[in-house]
């Protein structure tokens, strides 16, 4: 797992990305010393405007999700979709810039080449990746509720690995283990199992540090090569989420992250300003159609203005297109919306499926209240009830509330306070590695969440 502006990447993503960059340049390369010709115009120019389309559809064909178990036939598919809708947008960008314009017999070409190119490379691929063989070995020092949640990591995580065992001096341990493990040992076995076992990592996961913790067996371990990592640092890596559940302040204190230098937040803002105005620019016609429709379908205003808990706690009036009948909560009071909820208009389903019921919001980001990227901003009455049943709630407040976040991208819609726990643990990630490097991940994952309708309520 290498860490990027912050942010932890899998070393498998970057490996997949460089080698299918590494299958486009090639095929484009094989097809010049074929035809010899590929139309007007610089030749690395075509090949970066070709390389940076067709990468971007490989991502929106969730071909750069690790966690995707593919199989052949699905892994095809995906391929097909990709360049198709590749090869629409490079032939769009050559018709309207004629020197990106390739031949018509090398455009062919590459394609051709690409197709049997990333099949027999991805192929390959799922061959590798799912041998055991590769994955990381980790042994578990510690029982606690922690075991479970490692345990069910192994194949959901962003990069698999295999359990090997689980140590502790609890007398009681073994009736916390999960089901297929076994204790291994007590701690004082750890640099035996370590030779016996040669695990690339040590994951500490004790229910009490103080008195037990194997401090110079854990150096020792370090000296020999072998990572080692506390739970709730491999928790944030393998999920992108903050553990909650049984944290230690003083983990918040210390860790690496909460950064937010003067130079960000000035980009931040700048990058907003520029999105809302043009964002408002383009859609003012569409949104004056959906006024229309929303005034049709149901009695009631096309605006719908609620009161957000914004930065520090500043209460702001949030805007969207209403999605609901008039007077929705008049008899019920503050409730989160749920799926399939009867208080959905038909108009009102079909903008929440789009997203397009927030583009009100741009008016929010334009005058300082929002930013384009950060936790959602949730309402006063329900600020009040999580911050008593979830521990750091309030530290969602510290950056401004976002049309779209970390949260939005890899969670769906919030609707109960387990759902707004999970959220939080997004949103801590969220603030604790804040860059314009994530911004721009989430930015690329929101236009896919569009396009496919996915977490809407």
């Amino acid at each position: 797992m290498l860490r990027l502006f912050r942010h932890y990447v899998p070393s498998t993503l970057l490996v997949l990305i460089a080698a299918d960059a590494a299958v486009i340049v090639a095929a484009v390369g094989l097809s010049t010393q074929v035809s010899g010709w590929i139309g007007q115009g610089g030749l690395w120019p075509k090949t970066a405007i070709l390389a940076g389309i067709l990468l971007l559809m490989l991502y929106f064909a969730d071909l750069y999700d690790v966690r995707l178990q593919l199989g052949r036939r699905e892994l095809a598919a995906r391929l097909v979709l990709a360049l198709s809708g590749g090869a629409i947008m490079i032939a769009a960008v050559g018709f309207a810039v004629p020197p990106l314009r390739f031949g018509r017999f090398a455009f062919v070409q590459i394609f051709g080449f690409l197709s049997a190119g990333l099949l027999l490379w991805r192929t390959a691929w799922l061959g590798i990746h799912s041998n055991e063989r590769l994955r990381k070995r980790v042994l578990v020092l510690g029982v606690s509720r922690a075991a479970e949640g490692i345990v069910s990591l192994q194949t959901s995580g962003a990069r698999p690995f295999t359990v090997l065992g689980f140590l502790d001096d609890d007398p009681a341990a073994h009736e916390a283990l999960p089901p297929g493990y076994e204790l291994l040992g007590k701690g004082k076995d750890l640099l035996n199992l370590v030779e016996e076992l040669e695990p690339d990592l040590v994951v500490t996961a004790l229910r009490d540090m103080r008195g037990s913790f194997p401090a110079d067996d854990l150096l020792k371990c370090r000296l020999k090569g072998i990572q080692v990592e506390d739970w709730p640092n491999f928790f944030e890596k393998q999920t992108g989420k903050i553990l909650i559940r049984d944290l230690r302040p003083s983990w918040l204190v210390f860790s690496d992250g909460f950064v937010k230098t003067r130079l960000t937040q000035t980009l931040k803002r700048a990058v907003d300003v520029m999105i809302s105005v043009v964002g408002l620019v383009v859609s003012t016609p569409l949104m004056i159609l959906i006024a229309g429709a929303v005034k049709l379908d149901s009695r009631g205003p096309a605006l719908f203005r609620q009161q957000r808990v914004g930065q520090n706690g500043r209460i702001f009036v949030l805007n969207k297109f209403r999605s609901m009948c008039a007077d929705a909560e008049r008899t019920s009071g503050p409730v989160w919306a749920s799926r399939g909820d009867a208080r959905v208009t038909r108009v009102g389903r079909f903008l929440r499926r789009t997203r397009l019921d927030e583009l009100p919001q741009l008016v929010n980001i334009l005058i300082g209240d929002m930013s384009f990227i950060g936790p959602r901003p949730e309402r006063p009455e329900f600020v009040q009830l999580l911050q008593r049943r979830i521990p750091f709630y309030m530290e969602r407040l510290s950056v401004k509330p976002g049309l779209t976040g970390w949260a939005q991208v890899r969670h769906h819609y919030a609707a109960s306070p387990e759902d707004a726990l999970e959220k939080l643990q997004y949103d801590l990630y969220y603030i604790k590695n804040l860059s314009m490097f994530l911004d721009l991940l989430i930015l690329l994952a929101t236009i896919q969440v569009v396009l496919f309708g996915r977490g809407a309520r």
